[in-house]
């Protein structure tokens, strides 16, 4: 990567490196690389310290602007060096008065009061290659979902044991891939074994972001004779998943009112409706119970058991789920968010 600052190379139209210091002189000053900018075919030149990172995932980010700041000085200005900096982060640099280029051709440099030269819209051509393609999704996603129970963990395995006894085999293997990646992802930081929540805000919405509501999924209405214990039925076949979906236990996490039939997540419809006993109903406001037959991990994770039985979403499942729908589901929601991360524990 350094060897790309070469005199005479543009950095950010129109601006161009007139010179490169000595690798000496980078380490005196506590940094990758120092060099001079001008502005091509004007006189006017400034100095500015690089601290550079093989990667663009948020933890080298975050590390490569504390240590150009640090670096930087009276006629120094700090600048950091990435493969990749999207918009997003070209606008955080400016809003902390640190500059930043990457091997795409993106850049913002600024001299206070004298540049501001910002160009965007190259494509990333270094996608960071990572242990765990996405922390925010399938069952990885429910490592970041326990994680937001607590603040602190005294360590990896106490975490994969939480995450097991709440419904997701999960290997010790894939619990440490998915920690790393939200430790690069500066969601969490580690101390000595402990893992540490830093940003259960930003991990709420990444993890809404991620997660991919399975419209295509089979749902089936049923009628139910009266009196049926839902309950011991779906219970009898131990090899059933099942649990009430978000949408259908929002009243019990705040004041909600819902019709129709109750919406229940199944891991396999055919054999859930056998044991229902129930009678397809093609009027869904008829029916007893919605049967979603669905795989994903989060309808069956830290379901919470009341005195009947009856498993209900976890209130991170039943926020998803809200956000995607009405606006009177994402008020709702947002009683909920609040909840969770009032609940919190230290």
């Amino acid at each position: 990567m350094l060897d790309r600052l070469r005199p005479g190379e543009l950095l950010v139209p129109p601006l161009r490196i007139i010179s490169h210091s000595d690798i000496s002189t980078a380490k005196s000053a506590g940094c990758d690389a120092v060099i001079d900018i001008g502005w091509t075919g004007k006189e006017t030149q400034f100095r500015f310290v690089i601290e550079a990172k093989s990667q663009s995932h948020p933890q080298a980010f975050e590390l490569a602007v504390k240590r150009a700041k640090a670096a930087a000085g009276p006629e120094l200005y700090p600048m950091i060096y990435l493969p990749y900096l999207a918009p997003p982060r070209l606008e955080e640099l400016d809003s902390m008065g640190v500059s930043g280029v990457d091997m795409c051709g993106n850049g913002l440099v600024s001299v206070p009061g004298k540049w501001h030269v910002y160009h965007t819209g190259q494509p990333n051509r270094y996608p960071d290659s990572r242990t765990l393609s996405n922390p925010y999704r399938g069952r990885s996603a429910m490592v970041a979902r326990m994680l937001l129970s607590r603040r602190r963990w005294e360590s990896l395995s106490e975490l994969r044991a939480a995450v097991v006894a709440a419904g997701c085999d999960l290997s010790l293997s894939q619990a440490s891939k998915t920690v790393q990646a939200l430790e690069e992802e500066v969601q969490i930081a580690k101390s000595d074994d402990a893992i540490i929540l830093r940003n259960p805000v930003g991990l709420l919405d990444d993890l809404q972001r991620e997660w991919i509501w399975q419209a295509a999924f089979v749902r089936r209405a049923l009628r139910l004779p009266a009196g049926t214990d839902i309950v011991a039925k779906l219970s009898a076949d131990p090899k059933l998943q099942w649990a009430v979906t978000g949408t259908s236990s929002a009243s019990r996490y705040t004041t909600f009112a819902q019709g129709g039939p109750i919406g229940i997540a199944v891991s396999n419809w055919p054999r859930a409706a056998a044991l229902l006993s129930g009678t397809l109903e093609t009027v869904p406001n008829f029916a007893t119970v919605e049967l979603w037959h669905t795989d994903e991990s989060g309808y069956y994770f830290a379901n919470e058991i009341d005195e009947r039985g009856m498993r209900w979403a976890s209130p991170l499942q039943t926020w998803l789920e809200l956000e995607r729908g009405d606006a009177r589901q994402r008020e709702a929601a947002e009683d909920i968010r609040g909840r969770i991360l009032k609940g919190l524990t230290p």
